[in-house]
């Protein structure tokens, strides 16, 4: 088969993956082992999840910059209810400061009609501000072994519990956008919102629905991610919406609205994972990291603009 421009857009992605597997393979041992490529996927499942929500607000239109404070401050909220001794109740917690903070969001874009680029970073620096002001800058530790097990430490089929965390949202959201009419209605918003609303279709509604399910699952994300470590700080989570983002990007997704799709972008967080944890294991320095996965997210999203100019499906 010949690499036209129409199977660059559809497969390109997938050689690019393949390309960096290939090389960090070729340059180190340590990558290749097993347990090591197991592992990434135990790596990759916060940016999984974070990106997965990613993909249904660029769908939409929309964009948020708030995800990893209120990562945080969900990951705050939950570690202080189980250092209190509210059990189980604290997972419920969690989900709820996740969807409050991304109702709050929904409202401030429909109902204020703030841009969501605003929007999100008042939201971000409110969940920051929240964080830390329950914290004081301290670090919060907690030991529940069965939370730990449940959201990261427990394996299942040889690997993680947050692994499979991230498999059971991507294959939900998946379903969300393909067989649904919230996600019919989620790309036509993004593709043209003036022609959504002249169909009849809750633009308003729908916009609020995506955001606070945003929020909700990164409670989810703040939950998994002091499970993997045992405490909570103020900024867990802090910078996790530019991964996410990229991956979203990376994948296919487009900035303006109405084509991407959950696959693809978590393609786009296999390709970040794979590197995080390459350079990481070649000992590269954390600048030239993010100068590599800069150049790689500019490359890879060139290559795709480019394919898609003839010959490709938009």
């Amino acid at each position: 088969m010949s690499l036209s421009r129409a199977n660059l857009a559809d497969y390109g992605l997938i050689l690019a993956v393949i390309l960096v597997v290939a090389a960090l393979m070729a340059l180190s041992p340590a990558f290749r082992d097993p347990a090591n490529l197991i592992g990434i996927g135990r790596q990759v499942a916060i940016l999984g999840i974070a990106a997965a929500a990613m993909t249904f607000v660029i769908l939409a239109g929309e964009i948020d910059l708030s995800v990893g404070a209120v990562a945080s401050a969900a990951a705050v909220f939950t570690a202080l209810a189980l250092a209190s001794g509210y059990g189980a109740w604290a997972i419920p917690l969690g989900i709820l400061v996740g969807a409050a903070f991304g109702l709050l969001n929904g409202l401030l874009v429909v109902y204020i009609a703030v841009p969501s680029f605003i929007a999100t970073l008042v939201s971000f620096f409110i969940a920051q501000g929240v964080a830390l002001t329950l914290t004081g800058g301290q670090t919060i530790i907690y030991t529940v072994d069965w939370f730990r097990a449940l959201f990261a430490t427990g394996t299942f089929l040889g690997n993680g519990a947050a692994f499979w965390w991230l498999v059971a949202v991507a294959l939900v959201l998946w379903w969300l956008l393909g067989r649904t009419r919230f996600g019919a209605n989620t790309y036509a918003l993004g593709g043209d919102a003036e022609s959504a609303a002249m169909l009849g279709l809750p633009v308003g509604r729908l916009r609020i629905a995506i955001f606070t399910m945003t929020g909700a699952l990164m409670g989810l994300v703040g939950m998994i991610l002091i499970a993997r470590i045992g405490n909570a700080r103020a900024d867990g989570a802090i910078g996790l919406e530019f991964d996410a983002i990229a991956a979203a990007v990376i994948g296919g997704t487009r900035l303006g609205g109405g084509y991407g799709s959950m696959p693809r972008t978590m393609l786009g967080v296999l390709l970040i994972g794979v590197l995080n944890n390459g350079l990481a294991i070649l000992n590269v320095d954390f600048n030239t990291q993010q100068v590599i996965k800069g150049a790689l997210v500019v490359g890879v999203v060139l290559i795709d603009r480019w394919a898609r100019g003839k010959g490709a499906h938009p």
